[in-house]
């Protein structure tokens, strides 16, 4: 795949799925790995990673295309191999072929899971603080919960 492809992808897939790209910056200091291999020029990636972590050692920083064909199979609603399997709580996506569009359709399903996400966890502590406030009575007196 040649780097500007590259960048394309990541392009289009952070608009696709923002909720789960998060943390992704605009990169225009450095080429990617692809653009360096391919010794072209191609700047303002979109990519993931990178910083310090806890022990302030360098993290590796991946375009946002190059970080989802890592990490697809975590993002789809894949059954996970049996116990006793041999990768037994893994993903089970032997069906599933990895290509360009199957991946992107997959970035637009996994965004819209945790859209629903989103939503079901925000109307859950909407009913958890109304069970929280005291009710009133009739008489507008407020009573103990």
């Amino acid at each position: 795949m040649k780097a500007r492809i590259e960048k394309k992808l990541s392009k289009k897939l952070v608009r696709l799925a923002p909720s789960v790209l998060t943390r992704v910056w605009l990169d225009n200091s450095e080429p990617s790995v692809l653009a360096y291999k391919q010794r072209t020029s191609v700047s303002n990636v979109w990519s993931v990673g990178g910083g310090t972590d806890y022990f302030g050692d360098g993290m590796d920083a991946y375009t946002a295309w190059a970080w989802w064909q890592m990490n697809w199979e975590w993002h789809g609603d894949f059954e996970t191999y049996p116990d006793g399997h041999e990768h037994q709580g893994y993903p089970d996506v032997s069906g599933f072929r990895s290509t360009t569009r199957n991946l992107l359709k997959l970035a637009v399903r996994a965004e819209l899971g945790a859209r629903a996400q989103q939503e079901r966890s925000r109307q859950s502590r909407r009913q958890s603080a109304k069970r929280d406030l005291p009710s009133q009575s009739r008489s507008g007196e407020v009573e103990p919960a």
